[in-house]
């Protein structure tokens, strides 16, 4: 049985500190559109500030699992501390869609009997809303290259950015012309969008809890390309997963041919350099036999 780890580089101070400057920022935000959202009765601008209050938590998760990731394994968390970024993105998802259901039935009631908006309110705090999300995109675009971690977090930042471009178009249309109509239609899109957005989030971190096959593998593939190798009679029982969606883990046994003369080191040497470039797995347990296992391999 051999076992080959890689320590990954959990990133820099300046990271962190643009992170726990995006949770302060985004969450000062965050409350001038909900109390905007209160004052000029805007239901669309509620919502926004719910779907902004998401993203300042996911953030807030994003840098405190930065920090619990570097705590050393230990004999009881043998993998570390990676996956209760994952659990909590899992929960918060579940939060999310609980949020998105209320705001489309009171958008439905306002729908039917709607609301006098005080338009330029809503306009002012929109505008607030999407500087603050162009200032904290601009802040993590460059280590979103870098980092899965903060990509997932810059997408949402994004999404947010799109999200209050529509809330200033509607106040625009409410300010200008009275269509106050357009709040509760703007409210069950933005609300469509998060549960649209929340599913595929959820779907993901449900996955990587239960252990699932990372959607980006195909176990056929990986065990066609390593039995390639002249060495290789058959390649079974692989199993794949993820710790936290990003450190891709593989166990699997290796049945070698018979009557060649084995060098061990060179064929694990080989088939961990053929699994980290081929698919990015760099954490491999990888069991040698001749011929355990050969009847009904799977």
């Amino acid at each position: 049985m051999s076992h080959e780890h890689h320590n990954h580089n959990h990133g820099n101070d300046l990271t962190d500190k643009k992170l726990l400057f995006s949770v302060v920022f985004n969450f000062i935000i965050t409350l001038s559109e909900i109390f905007g959202g209160i004052f000029s009765h805007s239901l669309a601008l509620i919502s926004d500030s719910l779907h902004n209050l998401n993203d300042t938590v996911a953030i807030l998760l994003s840098y405190i699992a930065r920090k619990i990731s570097k705590k050393p394994k230990d004999e009881k968390r043998t993998y570390g501390y990676k996956r209760v970024e994952i659990l909590a993105a899992f929960t918060n998802t579940i939060f999310l869609f609980a949020i998105a259901i209320f705001l489309i039935i009171e958008s439905i009631k306002k729908f039917y009997n709607p609301e006098i908006i005080n338009g330029k309110l809503m306009l002012v705090i929109s505008i607030i809303g999407l500087i603050g999300n162009l200032i904290t995109a601009v802040l993590l675009f460059k280590d979103s290259k870098e980092n899965l971690n903060v990509k997932a977090t810059f997408v949402h930042i994004a999404s947010d950015t799109l999200s209050s471009v529509m809330i200033i178009i509607g106040a625009i249309f409410i300010y200008k012309y009275n269509w106050y109509i357009l709040d509760p239609i703007f409210t069950m899109l933005i609300s469509a969008y998060i549960l649209f957005e929340g599913y595929h989030i959820l779907k993901e971190s449900a996955n990587i809890l239960i252990q699932g096959t990372p959607e980006s593998m195909e176990i056929n593939e990986i065990k066609k390309e390593l039995e390639k190798l002249n060495y290789v009679e058959d390649a079974h029982h692989i199993h794949i997963w993820t710790t936290d969606g990003q450190d891709k883990y593989l166990e699997c046994h290796v049945s070698l041919k018979e009557d060649i003369e084995y060098n061990l080191d060179e064929y694990l040497k080989e088939l961990n350099h053929i699994l980290n470039e081929k698919f990015g797995i760099s954490h491999t347990t990888i069991q040698f036999e001749k011929s355990l296992c050969k009847e009904g391999n799977k």
